[in-house]
């Protein structure tokens, strides 16, 4: 009796120290498992990030004027017939391609260029004479201001004692200036190609100057209206009302084709990593379906180069990213086995003991089999967040300050990250069975004779 405390005492110790390293190797092998799920799901919400980083960018470096959209196409002659054809096809191609990406649009219309003269004049009129356009920009007045003494003009005809139509027009201060003109005075503009009329006089009612020069609303005057404006001569805008271009303009002159024109706002917060691609596709479809519609059609914008070139550069960084993640995975796949089979070599004694007892192979790998499906949910679902709270760690560390501004970064966790976190574990509960199933297989017999003449250890 005093011979069998004794002995149960000196084995108690042992047991427990025996139980101690078991649960240190079986936490270690949980780790190893959570840490291929991290590395894993990491690598995809790491690739997302840097996406994300790198297109905001690029974004910030074309501004807001290379980020807009400006549309310009000619149609002829100008009848608000012609007008709905050109609006309905750009509106369409418009909502169907970009709408989603934008979130203001404004649009103008203006005549071909006219030489401008005297009246009286107008039989001398020629390439050395100012040059002059009619345009109609909707929202002009809510960017502009009409100097003391000028009025917005009227949209209908004005009577004329020289016979011939006229209409009213606002002109800018500056260009105004440059051309020796002011309220009140009338000129006349004279078309380069043979119309139905051979002049048309229009009366300057007001000057207006820009609330705010740098403003993107002026973007779409300054490349589409302005386009034709070269610098080797005079070109003074006359801006008139809708009625005024398409009833006395267009009626006047027969054969006159217009420029319609289009500055889409787009909204660069909508844009991200998941949908530049489309991005670039859409623009693309919307400029390839348009000039095939519409005549002389031009799409400017820096948006479109900036994103083909994103695509580019991130479909070859791709390629690193994945030769790593390949790398890291065997690394840490390999230190789960190893420790695994450490575990399981130091319960190989109990495993040939439950099957001397009559034990099948599925009951044995039971319990190793119920613990690494723990793990592996477990890491699956625990993965993810925590590599995307490490990697949004990363944004304070100086290497990613140029792209970061040293903040925090913000970090999204995709349905892909916890794809390839349930992967990650997979293959971690794969690891760790492989040693079990090889143990389970052990007969008595063979236990017994490495146990007398153990293995020398690699």
């Amino acid at each position: 009796m005093i011979m069998r405390r004794f002995i149960r005492s000196a084995g108690a110790p042992r047991i427990a120290r025996r139980a101690r390293a078991n649960w240190r190797l079986a936490s270690a092998v949980a780790v190893g498992v959570l840490l291929a799920s991290a590395v894993m799901s990491g690598t995809v919400i790491y690739f997302e990030a840097l996406r994300e980083l790198a297109l905001r960018s690029e974004l910030r470096k074309l501004g807001v004027n290379e980020t807009n959209i400006a549309l310009k196409s000619d149609r002829g002659p100008t009848t608000y017939g012609e007008r709905d054809k050109t609006v309905a096809a750009t509106e369409a191609a418009i909502e169907a391609r970009v709408a989603w990406a934008l979130r203001d649009k404004v649009s103008a219309v203006k005549s071909a260029t006219f030489f401008l003269a005297e009246i009286g004049e107008e039989a001398e009129a020629d390439t050395d004479n100012p040059r002059a356009f009619f345009a109609h920009l909707p929202r002009l007045y809510d960017h502009a201001t009409i100097q003391r003494g000028g009025r917005s003009p009227s949209g209908e005809a004005v009577p004329n004692p020289y016979g011939a139509p006229m209409l009213e027009a606002l002109v800018p201060l500056d260009a105004a200036r440059s051309a020796g003109a002011e309220a009140g005075d009338v000129f006349s503009a004279v078309p380069y190609w043979a119309d139905s009329a051979p002049y048309i006089h229009v009366s300057i009612v007001g000057t207006f100057t820009k609330d705010d020069p740098n403003h993107e609303f002026w973007r779409l005057n300054d490349r589409i209206l302005m386009a034709s404006a070269g610098e080797g001569f005079l070109t003074l805008p006359l801006y008139v009302e809708e009625t005024a271009y398409y009833e006395i303009l267009g009626r006047t002159f027969v054969q006159m084709n217009s420029v319609f024109g289009w500055l889409l706002m787009v909204d660069a917060e909508r844009l991200n990593a998941g949908n530049s691609t489309l991005a670039h596709l859409s623009l693309r479809a919307m400029r390839e379906s348009l000039s095939a519609a519409l005549f002389s059609y031009r799409q400017i914008t820096g948006l479109e180069t900036a994103l083909r070139e994103y695509d580019r550069r991130l479909f070859f960084s791709q390629l690193p990213m994945f030769v790593i993640l390949i790398l890291i995975s065997a690394v840490v796949l390999y230190y789960v086995i190893t420790l695994a089979a450490l575990a399981v070599e130091r319960r190989r004694g109990e495993i040939v003991l439950m099957k001397s007892r009559g034990a099948s192979s599925a009951q044995v790998l039971a319990a190793p089999a119920l613990e690494g499906a723990v793990a592996a949910a477990l890491s699956a679902v625990a993965g993810p967040p925590l590599a995307a709270a490490l990697i949004g760690a990363l944004g304070l560390a100086p290497a990613f300050s140029e792209l970061s501004g040293g903040a925090w970064v913000a970090v999204g966790v995709p349905p892909a990250a916890y794809a390839m976190s349930a992967l990650g574990g997979l293959l971690g509960f794969a690891a760790l069975m492989a040693p079990a199933v090889q143990a389970s297989r052990m007969e008595m017999s063979e236990f017994s004779r490495q146990a007398a003449r153990p293995r020398a250890q690699p």
